[in-house]
């Protein structure tokens, strides 16, 4: 990831004391674009990501070259005694499940922890929620109306929401941060939202489902049906209207995200 991200910590920042809280878990930690290492360091003084079978416990991938050169020596220690394996690649096109397992992280046991550039919010979250390797939590920080919009309610949710809302239990935004809080001070307000308690919906292929949503999003400003009819023809969207009792009137940002999963069920199951 690029400087862009890169937090100005003070000692009692927010994001800082949820991220590096002893008790909170004791797992292996996945951490996304490090910057210049500030979290990094964080995490390695309060020892979080100690997990039995995990000699390496935080994972950081950094795709900027120079920043990368600048972590190695920084952390050179860390690196040499094994609290730390830092990776230089783009994690968007990184194979992170054979990455992870390749260093002893297991689904469900382990965190990720990563403040986003905001253009690659949503592939990444993808990613993440995709690859049937879920973590046990997602702490990020990403731009403040992105960070509503996954928690938003019927009326104002995005394919990311109704995605994200399906995966996670509990979605919560923890704090907002205003522009002076980075270095260089980007032009939007950001948020820390925590994504936990994360499962798949029985009998889902989440990637099947992630078509859908984006088909029923595709254009924002049709009727849903219309969307959808696109994809799956129009007598089988009037018989899913049908069963399910739905307007004729429904946009795509109106549907409630568990509704996602009645039409899912009835176009694949």
């Amino acid at each position: 990831m690029d400087a862009v991200g890169t937090y100005d910590y003070s000692p009692n920042d927010t994001y800082g004391q949820v991220a590096t809280c002893p008790c909170h878990y004791h797992m292996p930690i996945l951490e996304i674009g490090p910057g210049t290492g500030i979290l990094t360091e964080k995490l390695l003084a309060n020892n979080v990501g100690v997990y039995c079978n995990t000699p390496l416990p935080i994972l950081a991938i950094e795709k900027d070259r120079n920043l990368y050169k600048l972590l190695q020596k920084r952390f050179k220690s860390a690196i040499q005694n094994q609290k730390l394996i830092l990776i230089n690649d783009d994690f968007v096109h990184l194979d992170f499940t054979a990455l992870l397992k390749k260093y002893g992280f297991e689904a469900q046991k382990y965190r990720v922890i990563t403040n986003l550039p905001y253009q690659i919010t949503s592939p990444t979250l993808e990613i993440l929620l995709e690859q049937n390797f879920l973590p046990a939590e997602i702490l990020l920080t990403i731009q403040k109306e992105v960070a509503e919009r996954i928690c938003a309610n019927p009326g104002k949710l995005s394919s990311l929401a109704v995605m994200v809302q399906n995966i996670a239990q509990k979605v919560e935004i923890i704090s907002h941060f205003p522009p002076s809080f980075f270095y260089p001070e980007p032009e939007v307000h950001s948020s820390l939202i925590r994504l936990s308690s994360l499962s798949y919906p029985p009998k889902v292929e989440i990637k099947k489902l992630r078509r859908l949503i984006h088909a029923g999003f595709s254009q924002k400003r049709k009727k849903l049906k219309k969307n959808l009819a696109n994809i799956l023809g129009l007598d089988e969207v009037n018989l899913i209207w049908q069963k399910l009792k739905l307007s004729e009137n429904l946009r795509a940002q109106e549907l409630p995200a568990q509704k996602w999963l009645d039409i899912y069920k009835l176009v694949f199951i």
